[in-house]
């Protein structure tokens, strides 16, 4: 399988499909990460347009990059906040009725964990994500949704990596002050098995 750097070096210089490839791949990451800022499909979209048709018209200038995830995140986040401020819309930090998405029925194997247990779960962590700053929201997403590294996301997000780490803290024990240990720890295995 074609590295994903050769793809992005190949869509740098013209090359259609390796465009396509890095819009396939990171089309849905991205489109949710949009909802974090807006609960606007149709902006969301038009931001992922804008995105893809900027870095196609300056696909000569744009220069090697480390991670492509990254690169594309950080390019995301600056044109869709710069949509939202042109439609003077205030910035704000939804908190999805589905973020994360708890299933409501489980494999066999998981049925230790009853309904219950996952909606007392599910409405603890919309009360903690509810406590929390737009930017603390965030960093989790990025950090345990997204699996950035604290690096990674302290470029998005224009922060010193100690100022991530900080923040990523904060919001953990946010989290701490709503969930247990034990919910916190199902809560790990749940998103964890929507990744699978």
């Amino acid at each position: 399988m074609q590295d994903e750097r050769d793809i992005w070096d190949a869509f740098r210089s013209g090359d259609e499909s390796s465009l396509q490839a890095v819009f396939d791949k990171y089309y849905a990451p991205l489109f949710n990460y949009g909802h974090r800022f807006t609960a606007d499909d149709h902006l969301i979209e038009d931001a992922l347009q804008e995105l893809f048709v900027k870095l196609w018209k300056n696909r000569e200038s744009i220069r090697e990059t480390g991670s492509v995830k990254n690169y594309l995140y950080k390019a995301f986040r600056r044109v869709l906040l710069r949509m939202l401020e042109a439609q003077q819309r205030k910035y704000t930090f939804s908190v999805p009725d589905d973020w994360p998405e708890l299933p409501q029925e489980l494999a066999y194997e998981h049925t230790m964990i009853s309904r219950e247990r996952l909606e007392k779960i599910s409405r603890d962590l919309a009360t903690a994500l509810g406590k929390m700053t737009p930017r603390q929201r965030e960093i989790i997403h990025l950090r345990y949704y997204e699996e950035m590294e604290y690096e990674e996301i302290a470029v998005l997000m224009q922060l010193s990596v100690s100022s991530t780490y900080k923040l990523v803290y904060k919001a953990i024990d946010t989290l701490r002050q709503y969930l247990s240990k034990t919910d916190l720890l199902i809560l790990s295995a749940v998103i964890a098995l929507k990744k699978i």
